[in-house]
């Protein structure tokens, strides 16, 4: 059943909804709301919505290179596990 919590994001009160616990909410938030300062401070902008943005995006390539690597590292562990596979079945051939 989703609860309501309210968290402070870039000085601005928001009412979210969601499943999970109030910790965890307020974790993301938090996340957001680091991100969201980072940006300001680095860029100087005074639009909300650009930094808005920008954090948006910053969060999309950390998640897709992320999702890149945990592909990589699947795909060379499912390697590793086909050449054991393979040095097993040759010493039971031997």
């Amino acid at each position: 059943m989703k609860k309501s919590f309210e968290v402070n994001i870039f000085n601005h009160k928001f009412t979210l909804k969601s499943e999970e616990d109030e910790r965890y909410v307020q974790r993301v938030a938090d996340f957001v709301n680091r991100k969201l300062f980072e940006i300001q401070e680095k860029t100087k902008s005074v639009s909300s919505l650009n930094i808005a943005l920008l954090a948006a995006l910053n969060i999309a390539d950390d998640l897709f290179k992320m999702k890149l690597d945990k592909r990589g590292r699947h795909d060379k562990a499912k390697g590793k596990i086909k050449e054991i596979i393979q040095l097993m079945e040759r010493s039971i051939e031997e």
